[in-house]
């Protein structure tokens, strides 16, 4: 299982997976992402292996991931039914085992302040969960302060001012689902 930032990364994503894994010889897959959904069983038999995984991918309710499987023949023919289960079993193996994510909203706070404020926004990251990158020091410290919640009523605790506070830059980011 394969978590996707976007839907563009689904080719990537596929081609690094058969990379992974050079001598399979098919590599049935599904694919969700915020409403569009896409599965195929890679030249096994139909409904086999993609519709099977998207099922398992719907029943899960998992979004913006990709789950494949590489299969390797054996020399026994299977029969559809054995076959949709052994795909089955092996999505429900690779979804226990994954590292499940959410995306969630990031916001960063670019920063024009001084070495002592600074040195207090360093000691307080753990305290207001935030983090302090791409830092440059000069006459005064630029600095970015990212978050993965507001904290606009913790500014003046930090001794920021809220009139001097930038709008923060807003993106999604994907984070590790604590379950």
């Amino acid at each position: 299982m394969i978590p996707l930032s976007s839907p563009e990364e689904l080719k990537s994503a596929q081609e690094q997976f058969r990379v992974q894994f050079p001598k399979a010889d098919h590599y049935p897959y599904a694919f969700r992402f915020e409403g569009l959904s896409r599965s195929s069983d890679d030249g096994e038999p139909s409904g086999t292996g993609g519709r099977a995984l998207l099922s398992l991918l719907e029943q899960h309710e998992l979004d913006c991931c990709l789950l494949m499987v590489a299969r390797y023949f054996g020399g026994t023919k299977l029969g559809i039914p054995r076959l949709r289960r052994a795909f089955v079993a092996a999505g429900e193996d690779a979804i226990g085992k994954a590292s499940l994510y959410i995306r969630k909203e990031c916001y960063a706070y670019h920063l024009e302040i001084s070495y002592s404020l600074y040195a207090s926004l360093e000691k307080n990251q753990s305290r207001y969960q935030y983090e302090l990158i791409d830092t440059s020091f000069d006459v005064n410290v630029s600095t970015t302060l990212n978050c993965f919640d507001r904290i606009d009523d913790v500014w003046e605790k930090l001794g920021i001012s809220k009139e001097i506070l930038p709008s923060p830059n807003i993106s999604l980011t994907l984070m590790e689902a604590n379950l």
